[in-house]
Order: C-alpha cells, then structure tokens, then sequence
C-alpha cells in the first residue's frame, strides 16, 4: 500500500465522519492513554508531577481552542472530498478555513493540543510530547507530504507554500 493515496469519491458527510473518526482514535491516544502511561511510569519511579503557576487553567484553555481548530479542519478537509490520512488525502487542494492562514493546521492544533495536555497533567515526560511532535512532523512526516502535494496539484499547490507560512500566521508574526 502506498502511504498517500488519493480518497475513493463519497460523499462530504462520509469523509466528516471519517475524519472525525481518525481524530477520536488519534486523541484518545495521544491525549489521554499516552499522558496516562507516562503519569502512572512517573509515579512507579517517584516523579512528581509539575504543574506550573496558572498552568492547569492555561492547560485547559489551550486544549479546548487546539481541539477546536482540530474540528474546524475536519470541516475544511471534508470539503476537499478527503481526509488528513495520508492513505486517504483529499482529492482537491485545501486552502480555506485554517488552511488559508498555515499550511497545516492540523499539526498546529495536535503540537498546540499536546501542550495543554501538559500544562493540564503536569507530566514531566509528556512536556517532551509537544517539542517532540513538532520536530516529529517538520523533519520526518511534512516532507514527503509537500513532496505529494506538489506532484498531486503541481503549480496552485507551489504557489499556495510560496504564499502561507507553514508553522506561524502572518498576521501573527513579529514585524508584520
């Protein structure tokens, strides 16, 4: 089976659902088994848990607008008759919604999702998740990925890298 390959036609409430499915299985354990077996490892080992000042609060703050971000390119992809899975990638080019603002706004949100959960269990080990994730998908997975979409949609997908950033909103950047 080739990793990227383009998704069979059904219809927007199909690839939704779809989506939403791989997110519900990706966060369940990302966010919660994951943080869990490190807490209950730290614990075995007499780690202490390390929250940081107001980080419970902020935790829960950035996990709720990360997962909501999430959701909302659920939508935008559905829309592209695909989904984020590489195996079943949308079949026209995604740039609206969130998609307009980073090239993937989907790694935005689980590195941003990673880090409330952190702030939010105050797992020493699972402060690494988040750093970790983000380099995990800018030197390993994001390559090939860019590499697909520029053979898949060739020249608008050239333009669309040449013209939104790919971590940080323009308007968000410093001097802009």
């Amino acid at each position: 089976m080739r990793l990227y390959r383009v998704a069979r036609p059904a219809s927007h409430r199909r690839h939704l659902g779809k989506t939403l499915a791989w997110m519900l299985l990706v966060w369940t354990l990302a966010l919660v088994a994951l943080p869990a077996v490190l807490r209950t490892a730290e614990r075995w080992l007499g780690v202490p848990t390390r929250h940081l000042p107001a980080g419970r609060a902020v935790g829960v703050v950035v996990l709720v607008a990360a997962s909501a971000l999430g959701v909302r390119c659920a939508f935008a992809m559905a829309r592209g008759e695909g989904t984020p899975v590489p195996f079943d990638a949308a079949a026209r080019l995604v740039v609206a919604g969130p998609y307009r603002w980073v090239r993937n706004p989907m790694a935005v949100s689980g590195v941003s999702q990673a880090l409330g959960v952190a702030l939010l269990v105050g797992s020493p080990s699972y402060y690494l998740v988040p750093p970790a994730g983000a380099l995990l998908w800018h030197l390993v997975i994001r390559p090939s990925e860019e590499r697909f979409l520029l053979l898949r949609f060739g020249a608008p997908y050239a333009r669309y890298r040449e013209s939104v950033p790919l971590w940080v909103p323009a308007r968000l950047r410093w001097g802009r």
